[in-house]
């Protein structure tokens, strides 16, 4: 308990006294993947290889496939406890423990209203961020009662990507994105150019633009250029203060540093 706590605290001190981010190399380990997903708390690495997930860790190595529900569209590594497996084509999410074990499957074909997802993010207790294709809304789903908290208005368009925390969720739009909270309100829009992929960490926004990482901070409306050695940016999560970029051969390691 007293270690949460002075971990909670850090993490506050290093927000609030942010004015400024740079990502210093800690190390590129050698990687041939399909795809990053992204490393959890407890620092496991996730990647898809032939549309198998696997956990990496200091333990050794896991996979789980389940080919009957054809590509996992994405994985989120939030919850390391609860990991979430979308399958875009099947409309579905399988919820695995942290054994890779089947824990929840979430067909979303049999529930009504009938959806059509395109993106899902986890949300907090037992609730997804979904975006219906169907309404264009963006909705906070509880799997457990499989009833909406919270249901926004209708987008104009399809989105790109989202991503979200235990207070809020952030959507990216072709020109924009959007922030909302828990109640479905929406509390900030901004403008962008070129944005294509975004990851939030500890209040901060990480957008991606090519092979540029931008940064956001909570209490700022600037997009900041992390500088960052020539790249190819394949995939990139942050977590735990850490930057990682995947480039189709290496895994790179960055240390953010608070200026």
């Amino acid at each position: 308990m007293k270690y949460t706590l002075h971990l909670i605290l850090f993490f506050n001190c290093w927000l609030f006294s942010q004015t400024s981010l740079t990502a210093n190399l800690v190390k590129s380990v050698p990687s041939e993947w399909d795809h990053f997903v992204g490393v959890d708390p407890f620092e496991s690495v996730y990647f898809l290889k032939s549309n198998v997930l696997f956990k990496k860790n200091s333990q050794g190595l896991q996979n789980y496939s389940n080919l009957d529900k054809g590509t996992v569209s994405s994985v989120s590594v939030f919850n390391a406890l609860k990991l979430a497996l979308f399958y875009k084509d099947f409309n579905s999410v399988t919820l695995l423990d942290n054994r890779l074990a089947d824990l929840i499957i979430i067909d979303f074909n049999t529930l009504s209203p009938l959806r059509t997802l395109s993106h899902i993010s986890y949300g907090n207790d037992t609730t997804f961020w979904l975006f219906d294709s169907n309404t264009l809304q963006l909705e906070l789903f509880d799997y457990n009662s499989s009833k909406t908290r919270v249901k926004t208005v209708p987008f104009q368009n399809e989105i790109f990507a989202l991503d979200s925390d235990y207070n809020t969720c952030w959507v990216l739009t072709e020109k924009e994105l959007q922030c909302y909270n828990y109640m479905g309100s929406l509390v900030s829009k901004l403008t962008h150019e070129g944005f294509t992929d975004l990851k939030l960490w500890n209040g901060i926004l990480f957008l991606k633009k090519e092979n540029t990482i931008y940064y956001k901070l909570k209490n700022s409306d600037a997009f900041l250029m992390l500088n960052l050695p020539k790249v190819l940016v394949k995939q990139f999560f942050v977590t735990n203060q850490t930057l990682y970029i995947y480039d189709e051969e290496f895994l790179h390691h960055y240390q953010l540093i608070n200026n």
